[in-house]
């Protein structure tokens, strides 16, 4: 009997153990498949300053790059332009083998080898002033370039300021539209209370219900706006469009001292497209010199080293030999005249270019000043229009509240108040993004 019940005590301890491990064992199973069916933590937005965007931008985006490499081609152009200013220095090895004819007095054919050497320096000692005006048009091309860079600079501050205050009003629309739809839910709510107690008619609560519809299908279309600014920004910055970014501060208002006559000013002294244009006309006037060299002789020097034997390398019999060309065309049929033609043309054009562009950029500073000064008078104007329509809403909803009101007074004043917030916004909008235009407007340089 003791051995019997020891047997079972045994069998009963096994199994206790068995069902421990086999716990254990489902525990840790269903525990990693939580873990695996746990979505990974999405990464932390981006905290983002209106400064680092545009560092980022200046940093990261090609259109930068690209002037940069604009300059470094426009600085081996003019190398090798000034190239053609001093001597040039070659050398030639030629090895040949000549079989000569056969003859009554050599009937049998001889092949003879020839080996020979030489070193030449050529100067060309005068153009007709092309190459120094090729060298003009090079270092002209060079400055040209240089100012590329600022008026890039530029643009790309611009275009990451605008993308950051898009996204900054993308952002406060959807707090906006947000505001909307709770305010319409909470007063949805009242109507259907005041129904069911028979105050109000069952209409009211359908026409609140539309209305609601109405503020999330715009809900949906902010924050569909919100993402797509989203990208331009991150677009604009050189960073992966999925990046989550969240900008810090909010849309401020600063009023703007200076004079229309003071921006123009600044504008013509500063813009890099006025001293591009000024470039390109002065390179065009070289080209006139350039073409008209063409009437001209030009004037070389070359001197000539020389040695040949038959036997490889070819180092004896040495010989030299110094020649001055004189080279004049006197007869081209048409073509000098018609290059002189051709530069003096592109000269008035660039003339006329040049001219175009003072024209432009007095009136983008004109145009962006009073955009600017018509969206800080919108502020002004749409700021009381929202303290006005936040207590007319008010008011309105106590009236039908009392019974003394219509659900269409309650619903037009929803409409007036969150119209007027985002006319508030707009203007916002429109007053930085004008700011920021007219610094670019004046050529503010980027540092």
């Amino acid at each position: 009997m003791n051995i019997a019940m020891k047997i079972q005590n045994m069998r009963i301890r096994q199994w206790l153990r068995c069902s421990l491990l086999v716990g254990t064992l489902l525990t840790i199973l269903a525990a990693g498949t939580a873990l695996a069916a746990e979505p990974a933590a999405a990464p932390a937005p981006m905290e983002l300053t209106l400064d680092q965007a545009v560092q980022l931008s200046l940093t990261n985006n090609p259109n930068g790059k690209i002037a940069v490499f604009d300059y470094e081609a426009a600085k081996g152009a003019l190398t090798a332009a000034r190239s053609y200013r001093w001597p040039t220095i070659s050398a030639t090895h030629r090895d040949s083998r000549t079989l000569s004819a056969p003859s009554k007095v050599e009937p049998n054919p001889t092949a003879t080898d020839n080996y020979s050497n030489s070193v030449s320096l050529s100067w060309i000692l005068w153009s007709g002033n092309k190459i120094e005006s090729q060298i003009s048009q090079a270092k002209l091309s060079l400055d040209s370039s240089q100012w590329g860079i600022a008026a890039a600079r530029q643009q790309l501050k611009y275009n990451a300021t605008d993308a950051y205050f898009k996204f900054m009003a993308a952002r406060d629309a959807v707090k906006l539209a947000g505001e909307s739809v709770t305010r319409l839910e909470r007063y949805l709510q009242d109507v259907k209370l005041q129904f069911e107690v028979g105050v109000v008619a069952k209409v009211d609560v359908l026409r609140s219900e539309v209305e609601l519809a109405k503020a999330k299908q715009n809900l949906i279309e902010a924050q569909n706006a919100y993402d797509i600014t989203m990208a331009n920004l991150n677009n604009v910055m050189g960073l992966p469009l999925t990046t989550e970014l969240k900008v810090k501060g909010e849309l401020s208002y600063s009023k703007f001292e200076q004079d229309l006559a003071v921006c123009v000013d600044l504008a013509l002294r500063q813009r890099p497209e006025i001293f591009q244009y000024t470039d390109a006309a002065k390179s065009a006037q070289e080209g006139i010199t350039v073409a008209k060299s063409g009437y001209l002789p030009s004037i070389s020097a070359t001197y000539t080293n020389g040695w040949y034997n038959t036997n490889f390398p070819g180092g004896n019999n040495y010989n030299w030999t110094v020649y001055l060309t004189t080279n004049w065309t006197f007869l081209d049929s048409g073509l000098t005249a018609g290059n002189v033609k051709k530069a003096v043309e592109t000269y008035h054009k660039a003339q006329e270019q040049l001219r175009q562009t003072v024209d432009s950029v007095q009136l983008d500073v004109r145009s962006t000043y009073l955009s600017l000064k018509s969206a800080e008078q919108s502020i002004q104007t749409s700021s009381a229009a929202v303290g006005l329509a936040e207590e007319d809403y008010a008011i309105k909803v106590i009236r039908y509240q009392a019974g003394v009101g219509t659900n269409l007074d309650v619903l037009d004043a929803q409409v007036a108040l969150t119209t007027a917030k985002n006319n508030y916004l707009k203007a916002m909008y429109e007053y930085n993004n004008n700011r920021s235009k007219l610094d670019k407007a004046m050529g503010v340089p980027v540092k």
